[in-house]
């Protein structure tokens, strides 16, 4: 059975996090970079830990979408990646965008689903 993608999202204090569920690739990265940006300025957090597979059109969504961000002033990073995703993000020397989960991005907003 295969792992249905969604994105879910939540504000948090400056910015948003973006909760990515389920397989990331080629038929479901087309749209991703538009879902996981924000407007000017903001911080964006990249939630993996729901995320069981990601290919290379993926991560290039990923990549995409934080060229965006930082061209319009703002940060993306990537937390909480399951071992094999975490095991991808090193091989493709991504993995330097990784940094710890912060308590604050726990605190409850209104969560908007994307599917």
């Amino acid at each position: 059975m295969v792992d249905s993608f969604g994105v879910t999202s939540r504000d948090i204090k400056g910015g948003r996090v973006f909760a990515l569920r389920g397989e990331l690739d080629i038929s479901n990265a087309d749209g991703l970079v538009e879902q996981i940006t924000g407007p000017a300025g903001f911080f964006i957090v990249v939630d993996l830990s729901e995320l069981t597979f990601a290919d290379s059109s993926g991560l290039g969504a990923i990549l995409t979408a934080r060229w965006r961000v930082i061209r319009d002033g703002g940060m993306l990073v990537l937390s909480r990646p399951r071992r094999n995703v975490q095991t991808l993000l090193e091989m493709t020397g991504i993995d330097e965008l990784v940094t710890d989960w912060d308590p604050e991005w726990e605190e409850p907003s209104v969560a908007r689903i994307f599917t």
